[in-house]
């Protein structure tokens, strides 16, 4: 398996105290969209890599 379809998913956005301000709330939108587009990445290399359609 190719090491970077099994690399670890960049983690999930965090701050202490959770979102306080507009800024937070798009960053991490920002930070959540581009770990799901990774992760969606891996998984259909994979399964490109396994011959699945």
């Amino acid at each position: 398996m190719p090491a970077d379809l099994i690399a670890p998913v960049p983690p999930a956005w965090r701050k202490a105290g959770g979102p306080a301000k507009t800024e937070d709330f798009v960053a991490r939108g920002d930070v959540n969209e581009s770990a799901l587009k990774v992760c969606t990445a891996q998984v259909d290399g994979t399964r490109k890599w396994n011959g699945e359609p």
